[in-house]
């Protein structure tokens, strides 16, 4: 029997000294409504992406492209060393933190003041202690008088918001065997909703739906089919024994127009399909987007973006729906393909960069008729996409017998990675942060194993002719088009906030905060962090006040990818984890 290692965490809440029932603040907390969490006050922030549309957009515009350089830090707290890259949630002036280490706090939104801390304590094999413990927590959810988190030993916690005392605490199975979750879940409807992440998995995993008083599971999807079912023969006669990895760990969507949840699921390992026993087929059930009723689990409709993944591209990022006036542009910058059969006008569509290749998909968000597709970043990896959105793979980049080094661009973590897209509703613009970026792969000899995960090597480098690590795109959703693009020597790697007022905020792995006009792509503010600006940027308002928090900490792969690709500007810290406040003098 393996050794098995109990971290020295604590399952209980941190009690405050002599504190009353609640601290200042959290009594006066009324519970948080499925209308509240579709139609967001403005002062609030109350998921991932501000609301379960995920759009990344606040309507606040007291910090405007002309007074932005006099933003000043009003408050920082430190939290837990690690990979950062955590969503706060506000909720009427109550700050709830996500941070490694299975770490939730409470804190004063105005003051940075601890309310109440929750540590959760995870069994797990010394050979997955530091990739597990120590690693990213992106995102919390809010509803009823909870608050939801998963766990990387697999778990879905409920926590009492004014208290944090444990509502519940159901464990989803499998934990000690590798299964994970980082991004947390999506409240649709009153259920919850998440997925999970078998990367160091002999097998595969699935997204699930609970009740969210009880956390009593109502449904389970799984991604691989079994032998005798739908997509089973697309798996290239491989056992299923030898099917790994494939999950949802990006971020999920909910449009309660169409009581829909939208989520995307990642790639298989190792890379090489010669290796994994899958050569020439296309894995049904890897790199789709899934339209899914929250309440039953029933998958409305599905789409593959990426067949016979070769190059961990991982599908698995958040897309958005909005209603907007489509009209694909046929002169559109890396156009991949129009499907000429889609009407034209005012659509309800679902829209976004599901893969790391950095092609951005538009599809009809209740139907999931293709509309159009378009890259962004420089790839490789994609010979065609027709016009119903069906993807034919590069042949030159495949994995064939052998061990022969494949230059492919971009790399495992992008093009896109899961740094989070930002969508101004009012002027239909996406903003996507994009790495330049591509990698020399060479498959491992040794047999390959979970643990193993892509059994690979690589070499990074720039694409031929660019300079320019760091990248942000603006494209406008209704034409396909380029908006403008911004660059900068330095890994940006970084989650994007979009305003009212005009700014796009984005921290980076270099350590900036930084400030850019939507308009035109200008910065207009930076400030230099203690350590990497890896967090998801929110902006808030308690009593009339603005503010834009970020988390700080470790940069991790943004780091990778600053000593790979451009070590000169690698000027990089993971000391210094904590959440950094800022807002306008008064």
């Amino acid at each position: 029997m393996k050794l098995r290692r109990l971290l020295l965490l604590t399952v209980a809440t941190l009690a405050m000294a002599q504190a009353p029932a609640y601290a200042a603040g959290l009594a006066d907390l009324k519970p948080v409504t499925d209308e509240d969490l579709q139609n967001v006050a403005p002062g609030n922030w109350l998921a991932y992406g501000r609301d379960v549309r995920n759009f990344g957009f606040s309507p606040l515009t007291d910090i405007t492209p002309d007074n932005v350089g006099t933003l000043q830090s009003v408050w920082a707290r430190g939290i837990e060393s690690g990979q950062t890259q955590t969503a706060p949630l506000v909720y009427d002036g109550i700050m709830f933190l996500a941070s490694p280490n299975e770490t939730v706090e409470a804190i004063d939104a105005v003051t940075g003041t601890l309310l109440w801390q929750y540590r959760h304590r995870v069994e797990i094999e010394p050979e997955l202690l530091n990739s597990i413990t120590r690693d990213r927590k992106r995102g919390i959810a809010i509803y009823g008088e909870n608050i939801y988190f998963s766990t990387w030993d697999n778990h879905l916690i409920a926590l009492n918001m004014r208290d944090g005392q444990v509502a519940f605490d159901i464990d989803r199975g499998q934990g000690d065997e590798g299964i994970s979750n980082s991004s947390g879940p999506i409240v649709a409807n009153g259920i919850i909703v998440l997925g999970s992440s078998c990367q160091y998995s002999g097998f595969g995993c699935y997204a699930t739906g609970h009740d969210a008083k009880t956390g009593e599971e109502l449904w389970r999807n799984y991604f691989i089919p079994k032998p005798g079912e739908e997509g089973d023969e697309t798996w290239g006669g491989s056992a299923y024994e030898s099917r790994w990895m494939t999950g949802a760990w990006g971020q999920f969507t909910y449009n309660p127009e169409l009581d829909l949840v939208f989520y995307g699921s990642s790639s298989t390992g190792p890379a090489s399909e010669v290796q994994r026993g899958t050569v020439g087929g296309t894995q049904y059930g890897t790199n789709t987007r899934f339209a899914v009723k929250p309440s039953t689990g029933e998958i409305v409709w599905r789409h593959q973006t990426l067949p016979r993944d070769n190059w961990d591209q991982e599908c698995t990022f958040e897309m958005i729906v909005d209603t907007v006036n489509v009209n694909p542009s046929a002169t559109m910058e890396d156009l991949q393909s129009i499907n000429p059969d889609a009407a034209k006008g005012e659509r309800r569509v679902l829209t976004g960069v599901p893969c790391k290749t950095g092609t951005v998909w538009q599809f009809d968000a209740a139907t999931g008729e293709f509309i159009y597709a378009r890259d962004t970043a420089h790839q490789n990896l994609i010979e065609s996409i027709d016009d119903k959105g069906i993807v034919t793979v590069n042949e030159e980049v495949v994995h064939k017998e052998g061990d022969a080094p494949i230059l492919h661009c971009p790399t495992f973590l992008g093009g896109r990675d899961q740094p989070r897209t930002a969508y101004n509703p009012e002027t239909k613009v996406m903003f996507v942060p994009l790495t330049n970026a591509c990698m020399t792969m060479t498959p491992r000899p040794d047999a390959p194993i979970p643990a193993n995960s892509y059994n690979q090597t690589s070499v990074y480098s720039l694409p031929d002719g660019m300079t320019n690590a760091g990248r942000i795109d603006a494209v406008n959703v209704e034409t396909g088009e380029t908006v403008w693009r911004y660059e900068q020597t330095a890994v940006n790697y970084a989650s994007l906030l979009a305003t009212a007022s005009d700014l796009l905020f984005s921290g980076g792995a270099d350590r900036y905060l930084k400030a850019i006009n939507q308009k035109t792509g200008e910065l207009v503010w930076q400030t230099r962090l203690a350590a990497g600006a890896m967090g998801v940027p929110i902006s808030y308002e308690v009593d009339g006040k603005q503010y834009i928090a970020i988390v700080s900490g470790n940069p991790a792969y943004g780091g990778t990818l600053m000593t790979r690709l451009v070590p000169e500007s690698a000027d990089l810290s993971s000391l210094g984890a904590a959440i950094q406040v800022f807002a306008l003098p008064n």
